[in-house]
């Protein structure tokens, strides 16, 4: 187990000699008495050997343990801080850990919990500069949008407004034809000068109390034909009680649609595609800056996006789609920005070794206060 610090959980990363149902309803909460109980003790516990410890522990921790088989449990412990845990099932020959292999475990852990947390650092910083970069070019391509979409959009006029003109004096003729497709491609660039101009002078949120539950319940009724077309399934897991959001609900609709029906065009036929929210109160030890966000994941079954193009997916005129403009992940950044969120996407291809293929695209929004 590790610490998630934006769920403020400790969440399930591998596994052996166990298969989880589902990662995430084996998480441990700070709040709970199994984290508070290592937190102060900062020591391994023998759970045959110290039943009145375990009969402390909740009722849900009890049944994680007992499922997954759990005899002694870990700590991770840096800088006095705890970030994780390592649970241990009872040896082959069902005896209990001797004295010296725990002594071992303790030194073992004790610098693998340093390197976790080092590698967790880097992870973070490494985010950070990525997160840096792509708001420098961003911004960059804001400024050359501007000028160029003003510049490019007065003579595309000036050529449509001739092509029409000539049209009228052709018959129905394979160049009436092809002047009907010249007026369909002008269409089609003029729609991706919008998507510049949109995106270099995105228009101002217009912020209200907004209901997060049923913004997606109608995000979900627009694609609703076109998915039971496509034999498409898709499913929403409101798991929260909440649902006031401050928001632009104009906007933010037009970001879940982007991701849902990016996830469709990715699948094609025959698919799910899940949609979760998490509503998380951060606070204390885990979380030293006291608020509550809001995690809408959607997860595809798609085939995933190759690893060489992770780095690029929010990169302007960046799309694998023949049509595609390659601006609707980036305009729906900047939209995710405006409403001081954040938007994040894992993926693993059929170029990679996994078996577990598609796209979860998790997009963080801070709760109404």
């Amino acid at each position: 187990y590790l610490l998630d610090i934006d769920l403020t959980r400790f969440q399930l990363e591998e596994a052996r000699g166990f298969e989880p149902a589902s990662n995430d309803q084996l998480s441990f909460l700070p709040e709970e008495p199994l984290i508070r109980w290592f937190t102060v003790n900062e020591s391994h516990l023998i759970i045959s050997e110290h039943p009145d410890i375990f009969s402390y522990f909740s009722e849900r921790e009890q049944k994680i343990i007992r499922d997954m088989g759990v005899d002694s449990i870990f700590p991770l412990m840096s800088m006095n801080r705890l970030i994780g845990l390592v649970c241990l099932g009872r040896k082959s020959t069902k005896e209990s850990l001797s004295r010296t292999e725990i002594e071992l475990l303790n030194m073992l852990l004790g610098h693998a919990a340093l390197a976790f947390d080092n590698a967790y650092l880097f992870q973070q910083q490494k985010a950070r500069l990525k997160k840096l970069y792509r708001a420098d070019r961003l911004a960059t391509l804001g400024q050359l949008a501007a000028g160029a979409a003003h510049e490019i959009r007065n003579p595309l006029t000036s050529i449509r407004s001739t092509i029409q003109y000539l049209r009228r004096n052709l018959k129905e003729s394979k160049e009436s034809t092809l002047v009907s497709g010249l007026i369909d491609e002008v269409d089609r660039i003029n729609g991706i000068i919008e998507g510049l101009l949109s995106f270099s002078k995105p228009a101002k949120p217009e912020i209200k109390t907004v209901d997060l539950e049923q913004l997606l319940k109608q995000t979900l009724t627009l694609v609703e034909t076109t998915a039971r077309k496509q034999k498409v399934d898709i499913s929403l897991d409101y798991d929260s009680e909440q649902n006031a959001l401050k928001a632009d609900p104009g906007l933010l609709k037009q970001v879940f649609l982007n991701v849902i029906i990016n996830s469709m065009e990715a699948i094609g036929e025959n698919g799910t595609i899940k949609v979760h929210v998490d509503f998380i109160r951060k606070g204390g030890q885990f979380a030293p800056q006291s608020s509550s966000y809001y995690f809408i994941s959607f997860q595809d079954s798609g085939p995933g996006i190759p690893r060489a193009n992770m780095d690029h997916i929010f990169d302007p005129f960046f799309t694998t789609k023949k049509e595609g403009t390659g601006l609707g992940l980036s305009i729906s950044y900047r939209i995710v920005q405006q409403h001081e969120g954040d938007i994040e996407i894992e993926s693993t291809s059929e170029d990679q070794d996994s078996k577990n293929h598609g796209t979860k695209v998790t997009i963080t929004l801070p709760a109404s206060k």
